[in-house]
């Protein structure tokens, strides 16, 4: 059985047609604006897509990207480059809009006072960290402290990343200088990189709309579609092809851009492991009326 915790590419996968895909985001994108409409649940009658949790195929549409665009981005629009790249970063390593709320905008990283703060949350059995995916930390370290401690060599280098998006205008360029700081990996600076293209450091990238970084799931979902999916060259190839053709299959939808191909073939994988009895989803949602 394939669960949902499983990080690397499987071979014995399930095909599915590419017309599955349109219909997978064509389909969540509706529950998202019947429900944002105020409509009674059930908002879809697809089982799948009723009963368990998918993400929006936009990925701004998303609870805590809401929150850190409306607390964050758009009142610190014109702030500083180095703050906002930060203030991003931070936010993004625990992920947890409570945090967001209880840190605030920050403007000089006070790093044992920050520790305190959290530290004194978790005493109080309140949420810290994000529940929706894993938080590397040091090994035997209290995981506040380590992840403060990452924040804190954010904050020493927050210049250089600008200097970097800047210089490069480019989202992957900015990825990979960002995967030189210990204790984030792929998925964090995907993360971090995305927010910033919504800001004035990467908002005028050249590779918008040409390169996104495949994660695990997105390759299965491009496996499954019977599309190159390794190495990057490849996946980032098909993700394009599947980017053009988006414009057809998804008309009357917001525009697409790479990040969302990727993010959809992700949520795509996962509707299909339930689709095709290879495994169940983490979390179930009520869905029904």
């Amino acid at each position: 059985m394939i669960l949902y915790e499983d990080h690397v590419p499987k071979t014995e996968l399930h095909s599915a047609p590419e017309a599955l895909l349109w219909y997978w985001i064509r389909e969540r994108h509706n529950i998202y604006i019947r429900r944002m409409n105020g409509l009674s649940k059930p908002w879809t009658v697809d089982p799948i897509l009723r009963d368990y949790r998918f993400t929006n195929p936009f990925r701004e549409n998303d609870q805590g990207t809401v929150w850190l665009r409306e607390n964050f981005l758009v009142p610190h629009w014109s702030d500083p480059l180095e703050l906002i790249a930060f203030n991003i970063c931070w936010y993004r390593m625990f992920n947890w809009t409570g945090t967001g709320e209880r840190l605030g905008w920050q403007t000089n990283w006070d790093h044992e006072n920050i520790k305190r703060i959290l530290t004194c949350t978790l005493a109080r059995k309140e949420k810290v960290f994000t529940s929706a995916h894993i938080v590397r930390s040091v090994f035997g370290m209290p995981k506040v402290d380590s992840i403060v401690d990452v924040c804190t060599d954010l904050w020493r280098v927050r210049h250089s990343i600008v200097d970097e998006a800047r210089n490069s205008f480019s989202l992957r360029s900015v990825y990979y200088q960002l995967l030189t700081i210990s204790y984030i990996g792929p998925f964090m600076a995907y993360e971090m990189v995305t927010d910033m293209r919504h800001t004035r450091i990467l908002n005028d990238a050249v590779d918008i709309m040409t390169w996104a970084n495949a994660g695990p799931g997105a390759m299965r979902g491009l496996q499954r579609l019977g599309l190159p999916f390794s190495p990057e060259e490849e996946a980032t190839g098909s993700m394009r092809a599947l980017l053009e053709r988006s414009a057809i299959h998804l008309d009357g939808l917001p525009d697409f851009e790479m990040r969302d191909i990727e993010h959809s073939l992700c949520e795509f994988d996962k509707y299909c492991r339930v689709k095709f009895s290879e495994g169940r989803p983490r979390g179930r949602y009520p869905g029904a009326a």
